[in-house]
């Protein structure tokens, strides 16, 4: 590929992205946190169908719970279900948890989340998402050249990296699929048929995933009576 292919291709990307921002931008605030009866809304498709190639994966990548979390790293609400989330994991071995970095609280939030990703093309966004999810500051280059040395990553490269073409692609391709499904909040994240609009509490937390566990073994149980009910 030509030099002047690859400046083509770069700009179509910086054009695509820049649109993608104006669209989702104009809501600048998350959804207040609420730790009781957040908005509930029933979707027609599973939160394991919304999995992109390339997506990080937490907890049991085998698992039959899945829950999306759509989130920007600089939302308070975010970081609280972060917190729950994270702590549930410990206990329950059994769902897994799909982080969506969905930057819609400005520049700052953009600059991170480019940040993460080019931290992921050495296999290094855990450790920086651990950083950025408690870090009360706003990113800036500064800031995240600390975090990287603290995290063990090479700055030169990520620094290169984040305005990179693998880096723009992701952005946008996240940015894209939050504003496809018209999401103007965050955290919005989805649990099986179920999409929640903020945050709730530990305790109901484990009761929804609970919740989803039984809908699960049930789906499975009744598969298993009508293949057996066939033979």
């Amino acid at each position: 590929m030509t030099n002047r292919i690859r400046a083509a291709l770069f700009a179509v990307g910086s054009i695509a992205i820049a649109a993608v921002l104006v669209a989702v931008l104009h809501h600048p605030k998350p959804k207040p946190a609420d730790d009781a009866n957040p908005p509930v809304i029933q979707t027609p498709f599973t939160a394991a169908s919304l999995i992109r190639a390339g997506d990080p994966v937490f907890g049991n990548p085998a698992a039959a719970v899945t829950i999306m979390d759509f989130y920007d790293i600089r939302c308070p609400p975010c970081r609280r279900m972060n917190v729950r989330f994270n702590r549930l994991m410990k206990s329950d071995h059994d769902f897994r948890y799909v982080p969506v970095d969905y930057p819609i609280l400005g520049k700052p939030s953009v600059l991170g989340t480019k940040a993460l990703f080019a931290a992921a093309l050495q296999h290094k966004y855990r450790p920086l998402r651990h950083i950025l999810m408690r870090q009360k500051r706003k990113p800036t280059l500064a800031i995240l050249k600390a975090d990287a040395q603290t995290a063990g990553i090479d700055w030169p490269s990520l620094k290169a990296a984040m305005n990179g073409p693998a880096v723009t692609a992701r952005l946008a391709a996240n940015l894209a699929r939050g504003h496809g499904l018209g999401l103007k909040y965050v955290p919005s994240w989805y649990i099986g048929h179920q999409r929640i609009i903020g945050s709730i509490s530990y305790a109901d937390l484990v009761k929804t995933v609970d919740q989803a566990e039984q809908r699960e073994r049930q789906a499975g149980n009744g598969q298993a009576a009508a293949a057996s009910h066939k033979s």
